[in-house]
């Protein structure tokens, strides 16, 4: 049996961005890197994801990692032990506003909207257990933590987020636009989540690669940017590793923390 060994490190939690940081570019997670992760829980340490990634898309990734908390989608969403335990929503008029504007463009272009695990799709004939198809021709009636559109440009999507008032995410190599609540992001999941736990923001080490991870590598006690990052958050990071496809944060982990996941 295994035992819970007492956490001597400096950090008390992990945060983990999962694409482009902790998944290889092929979406898998090495047996290294997993039992890495366990190794830390073992001794205490917290690990949470932070992902864009939707209740939908993760939850595999969730299974495998078993980690403490997940922060989805873009940090509008805390998860423990499958329940919900933060939100932060758009308010109606926003969410109305940007899926009429969308259902006007009337361009054939795709858009999901999130209202916690359950996420409704333009899309016809989905029919899941996380994920179904919606006629968005009648108002949600619930709180939407984010919506998810394919837009034709940058530019366009800019103008759909300052019209209402939302924080813009827009992710490399997708012409996909995130739309979310100006109070909502990562970094904002990350310091609720602190005060949930009593953790604070410098006893916290960060791993990403993109723009959304930003705030927090920024803000953290040892923000680390994997080497295939994007420059702009190279330049920020207190440290670098190597690359998600070189397991950079399960041997950064080896060699900050002493934790060591050999298989």
């Amino acid at each position: 049996m295994s035992m819970r060994v007492e956490n001597q490190s400096k950090w008390k939690a992990i945060i983990l961005d999962l694409d482009g940081t902790l998944l290889h570019s092929d979406g898998s997670v090495s047996e290294y890197t997993l039992k890495t992760l366990q190794e830390c829980k073992k001794r205490g340490i917290v690990i949470a994801v932070a992902t864009a990634r939707f209740w939908f898309k993760a939850e595999k990734y969730l299974n495998m990692i078993s980690p403490d908390y997940a922060i989805l989608a873009d940090g509008t969403q805390i998860y423990h032990n499958g329940e919900m335990i933060y939100g932060c929503a758009m308010d109606e008029m926003q969410s109305d506003g940007i899926i009429n504007e969308l259902l006007q463009k009337n361009t054939g272009n795709e858009f999901v909207a999130s209202t916690g695990k359950k996420l409704f799709c333009s899309a016809e004939g989905i029919d899941e257990e996380w994920r179904v198809s919606r006629d968005f021709t009648e108002p949600l009636n619930c709180p939407a933590y984010k919506i998810a559109a394919i837009l034709n440009t940058c530019e366009e999507a800019k103008i759909l987020a300052e019209k209402y008032d939302c924080r813009l995410y827009s992710y490399r190599g997708e012409d996909l636009y995130g739309f979310v609540s100006r109070k909502s992001g990562k970094y904002q999941a990350v310091l609720a989540l602190g005060e949930i736990l009593h953790i604070n923001l410098n006893e916290m080490i960060a791993f990403g690669d993109d723009e959304n991870d930003y705030e927090i590598l920024q803000n953290v006690g040892n923000g680390v940017a994997v080497a295939n990052a994007i420059l702009k958050i190279r330049e920020i990071a207190d440290d670098i590793t190597e690359s998600n496809n070189d397991d950079g944060v399960a041997k950064y982990i080896e060699n900050e923390l002493g934790i060591y996941g050999d298989i």
